[in-house]
């Protein structure tokens, strides 16, 4: 009898050091990740995203794309300079220059999304920045049913 409470107990004492070890692998977090893609891959997924989320058609998804990837194209500069140090004066005028490049990108997609649509897009909208303004007030990160793997602001 002791023998098999022993041995049961190596055999679980050696399956939880292998589930163990598994956790302690070097995985990419999702920014390091979302630094590898190039500019056109975070242009295609986001047009992917939002055919998903708004149910484009496949014209308004490759307008989409283009609006993207405009967007990303032109912020690109802002966030290069973001990432060095800046004063807190350039900070708040580069994010200002960013905030123009994303109206121009909603401008363009709210002429050719559908009234159905754009309600959708302003819903997530509201949502993600509610849960941002959530986040700045408690330092929690709150869980957002939208997928954060997406620039949409």
């Amino acid at each position: 009898m002791k023998k098999i409470i022993l041995s049961l107990a190596l055999v679980t004492g050696l399956s939880s050091m292998n589930y163990a070890q598994d956790a302690t692998k070097a995985t990419a977090t999702k920014k390091e990740a979302k630094k590898e893609h190039t500019p056109e891959e975070r242009a295609k997924k986001a047009a992917t995203w939002a055919e998903k989320k708004l149910g484009l058609n496949a014209d308004q998804k490759s307008q989409w794309e283009v609006a993207a990837l405009k967007r990303v194209m032109a912020n690109q500069p802002y966030h290069e300079k973001l990432k060095g140090s800046t004063t807190p004066e350039e900070r708040k005028e580069l994010r200002g220059n960013m905030k123009t490049n994303y109206d121009a990108f909603e401008t363009s997609v709210n002429g050719f999304l559908t009234p159905e649509q754009k309600s959708k897009f302003d819903a997530i909208k509201t949502q993600k920045h509610n849960a941002h303004k959530a986040k700045n007030k408690t330092g929690k990160v709150i869980t957002d049913p939208v997928e954060e793997d997406i620039e949409v602001g």
